[in-house]
């Protein structure tokens, strides 16, 4: 394959299935029966269920809201869409490494994963909003279906111009209580090595940011995985916002998760 292949989402889709798919032992038909990537009768593209999208960077405590969000409305594992973590292992890297030609290998570092990913969304238009889009839901899932698999303007754009149906929701955090929360993850995932830079900071918040790095109140780890999101997503919200009924943008600073998922409920029961 070449980037040529790729100027349509559907033609990557059609060169991911043909040339990579059947090669690769992926468990999300056992995990997620209610989902596929190959469709058929009952079955119906992602993009045109109802769906609920949490859009947040990491550390906002997206993961918490939903899992609290699910529990109000009595939601089982059946009712479970693959998560974005996921479908970057199974899709995403297994087509951008064939793209360049390089071995399909896992890839685990927290910043060369955003890197093969801002790689592979100026190849395919949407990035990872693009390949949820490529998933096909059983039409007995109960709807709204739930995700938090997207970030960053690009995504968010695609996905809002595309996808009616959906309501994309954005959690924001001020940049230093999100770096304390994620120095405060205990989570395999967060391998990444990088330097101290505070160059992706607001100018009057790297001072403050330095004394919390050197009280070690916020790590190098966080850091790493912090400035890498902003070199690929931004670090401000979402600027297109007044252009998409279906945008919300939620300011979390101070609530809980159980407070985050009450008012995602209320976008539900009011747009949903």
């Amino acid at each position: 394959m070449n980037a040529l292949d790729c100027e349509t989402s559907m033609r990557a889709r059609e060169n991911y299935l043909r040339e990579l798919y059947t090669g690769l032992t992926l468990p999300m038909a056992e995990r997620y029966p209610l989902v596929s990537i190959n469709g058929g009768a009952g079955w119906r593209p992602m993009g045109e269920h109802r769906l609920l999208m949490l859009a947040a960077l990491t550390g906002t405590g997206k993961s918490s809201a939903l899992g609290c969000l699910k529990r109000r409305l009595g939601r089982g594992p059946g009712d479970t869409l693959p998560s974005r973590r996921e479908l970057t292992d199974w899709i995403l890297f297994p087509l951008a490494q064939a793209l360049a030609n390089e071995p399909i290998a896992p890839v685990r570092d927290r910043v060369q994963r955003f890197a093969v990913t801002r790689r592979f969304a100026g190849q395919v238009e949407g990035g990872m909003a693009a390949i949820f889009s490529w998933l096909y839901v059983h039409d007995t899932a109960r709807g709204p279906l739930l995700s938090e698999g997207i970030r960053g303007p690009g995504e968010m754009e695609y996905a809002l111009r595309r996808f009616p149906n959906w309501q994309i929701v954005e959690l924001t955090l001020p940049p230093l209580t999100r770096l304390r929360r994620l120095s405060g993850r205990d989570d395999r995932f967060d391998e990444a090595r990088g330097r101290d830079d505070l160059a992706f900071l607001p100018a009057d918040m790297r001072g403050e940011a330095r004394e919390l790095l050197q009280a070690g109140e916020i790590s190098r780890k966080a850091l790493a995985i912090a400035r890498a999101e902003a070199l690929n997503y931004g670090a401000q919200p979402f600027v297109a916002a007044g252009r998409f009924s279906n945008y919300h943008r939620l300011e979390i600073e101070g609530l809980g998760p159980a407070e985050v998922a009450e008012a995602l409920e209320n976008i539900i029961q009011a747009t949903i």
